[in-house]
């Protein structure tokens, strides 16, 4: 006897299988797409590039940063999304190379420019631990928020069942 679609979604899934968050059906965990009602699971998969473009432009990359600020003082901040750290380096670099007419700015202008580079690279590394970590909060809380709705999904069931016993015994 072949199982219809019905029987699919009051089954309890096994593992590998998950509740499609649209019909209930059981599916496989991995399937991009329900078979039963065709409904996206997840979302497509994401090329290298697209992938590699999102994380040049996210910052957090010290090798872009330090390149940013080496050519002006000051864009390796921006990249990083600091604002006033980079607007602070990109106004003392311009003080710097006009304090060069009072022959200050000759060392002045080099250490600030020096600074800019070094402080571009270290929050941009500190910016990449954090994107890590919030990027492994967000798989757990998926995960966690995946199997919370699959339990609901089956404890709805049970309840559905225990009230049509309720019911054939009146």
């Amino acid at each position: 006897m072949a199982s219809t679609p019905a029987d699919d979604s009051t089954r309890e899934r096994g593992p590998g299988e998950a509740f499609c968050r649209d019909c209930g059906a059981v599916i496989d965990a991995r399937a991009e797409i329900c078979p039963e009602c065709g409904v996206r699971q997840r979302d497509p998969p994401k090329s290298s590039v697209d992938s590699a473009l999102d994380d040049l432009f996210e910052g957090g990359n010290p090798f872009v940063a330090v390149v940013l600020s080496a050519v002006f003082p000051g864009l390796g901040q921006l990249y990083n999304r600091e604002l006033e750290r980079g607007l602070v380096f990109a106004v003392g670099f311009l003080v710097a190379t006009a304090a060069v007419m009072v022959l200050i700015g000759f060392f002045l202008a080099p250490a600030v420019w020096l600074y800019a580079v070094y402080d571009a690279y270290t929050r941009a590394d500190f910016r990449a631990e954090e994107l890590q970590r919030e990027s492994g909060r967000d798989r757990e809380t998926e995960i966690s928020v995946s199997e919370a709705a699959g339990d609901e999904a089956a404890d709805h069931e049970e309840s559905d069942d225990e009230e049509t016993d309720d019911d054939r015994e009146e």
